[in-house]
């Protein structure tokens, strides 16, 4: 919220700016060799294996067996449920997915009179990854119907994409217009925020904070912070092109695909990501304006 509060300050501050310029010319060759600053404002859409992180099975680190073999949680489960025999999970999520998160960063670039540039971003997304799992409430064999119940499992991570990116512009006869396409290298920082059941009323953490110990109510136990992520390794590509309205502002839509490592335990593959994205820039942001 504060990094939205503040992007928020700073897209204001750069429109009043872009207000007090001229508009009506262009000048080709002094709109280059300088330094750009920027800020990206887009969507992002992580591949949804990544999500399977979160899905609960007993072969992941955070599992839901880890809940229902404590014995307190389980006869808190028992009681919630007013269960008259035994209750347990029937069916973990099949699709676990990423829910389309809002990307928001700032970009710092090095553009050259042959309309080269190198540059350096940094845009961070805030990822939600949910489904239901199945249990099945006092089975009775006998009944036709079994009384099987819905619940919600999900997960939360916050994900910075750190992009190290050529770019090469191209000129067409109308200067306002000019397309362009970078690639480059892409470090992604990944951290684990939450990861959840819920029960009816009773909500509980897949993440082991006891370190292979066991909850037991009423008694002293130290609760630790575990982190979960860590830094992978990829590839990125876009296109777009740049709407410029001067010398030093402009606005650059476009479309970026990634191919990235991200890490979470057992599922650390590179997979494809995209993102549609919107940059309002500002040419020669450390010179002189007059």
């Amino acid at each position: 919220m504060k990094l939205l509060l503040i992007s928020i300050f700073l897209f204001i501050g750069l429109l009043s700016f872009a207000q007090n310029q001229d508009f009506t010319e262009l000048d080709e060759e002094q709109s280059f060799g300088r330094w750009d600053l920027g800020l990206n404002f887009g969507l992002y859409l992580p591949s949804n294996y990544h999500a399977k992180f979160y899905d609960g099975t007993a072969s992941n680190v955070n599992n839901v067996d880890y809940v229902f073999s404590n014995k307190y949680w389980y006869q808190d489960i028992y009681n919630e449920l007013n269960a008259a025999d035994t209750v347990f999970v029937l069916e973990l999520p099949g699709n676990m997915r990423y829910r389309p998160a809002f990307q928001i960063g700032i970009y710092f670039r090095r553009t050259f009179d042959n309309l080269i540039g190198l540059s350096l971003q940094f845009d961070y997304s805030k990822l939600y990854a949910s489904d239901k799992f199945t249990m099945q409430v006092d089975p009775d064999y006998i009944a036709t119907e079994p009384d099987i119940r819905i619940y919600d499992i999900w997960g939360i991570e916050e994900r910075i994409n750190i992009d190290i990116l050529f770019s090469r512009f191209f000129k067409l006869e109308n200067p306002m217009y000019m397309p362009f396409f970078e690639a480059g290298l892409n470090i992604t920082s990944t951290k684990v925020k939450e990861h959840k059941i819920k029960i009816e009323n009773l909500q509980y953490s897949l993440v082991d904070v006891y370190l292979n110990g066991s909850y037991v109510p009423g008694m002293p136990q130290n609760e630790y912070e575990i982190y979960q992520g860590g830094i992978g390794f990829g590839f990125t590509a876009a296109a777009g092109i740049k709407l410029r309205f001067n010398n030093q502002v402009s606005v650059d839509p476009g479309i970026r695909i990634y191919y990235q490592n991200v890490n979470l335990e057992n599922y650390d593959l590179m997979k494809p990501a995209f993102a549609f994205f919107i940059r309002l820039g500002l040419a020669d942001f450390f010179g002189d304006y007059e």
